[in-house]
């Protein structure tokens, strides 16, 4: 949603309030200590990051509303599909991850044959 608003700001009139936030600067004042704050140009370059949009032709794109949502469209679609692909390459990790059996360890008792995987758990087991 943030970025079809951002394509409506864009083909608003000069002048416009959305608009003149969208493209204004701090004039004068003093910035606070840390790390800056973001802008919502900022925020809106972070999301065509995202979709894998050219932060730098945006704003011709945004001239034409129905190019405009296609591409962020398509965006969105790659995103989710990427982000899928990602959650299950975590999930394929963490099965193997799970799958694999321990290996043996020196600590066997030797009344039971036991593996106790620390030398502590072989002391209080006897």
């Amino acid at each position: 949603r943030r970025l079809r608003w951002l394509g409506h700001i864009v083909r608003m009139d000069d002048g416009r309030i959305p608009k003149d936030l969208l493209y204004g600067e701090l004039m004068k004042g003093k910035h606070p200590r840390g790390r800056p704050q973001l802008w919502y140009k900022d925020i809106c370059k972070r999301d065509l990051k995202a979709l894998g949009m050219d932060h730098n032709i945006w704003e011709t794109l945004t001239s034409d509303r129905t190019v405009w949502r296609q591409e962020i469209q398509h965006g969105l679609h790659k995103f989710e599909e990427a982000f899928v692909q990602q959650a299950e390459e975590k999930r394929q990790a963490r099965k193997e991850q799970n799958s694999r059996t321990r290996q043996e360890t020196e600590y066997i008792c030797p009344q039971c044959g036991r593996d106790c995987h620390s030398r502590i758990g072989l002391f209080s087991h006897t």
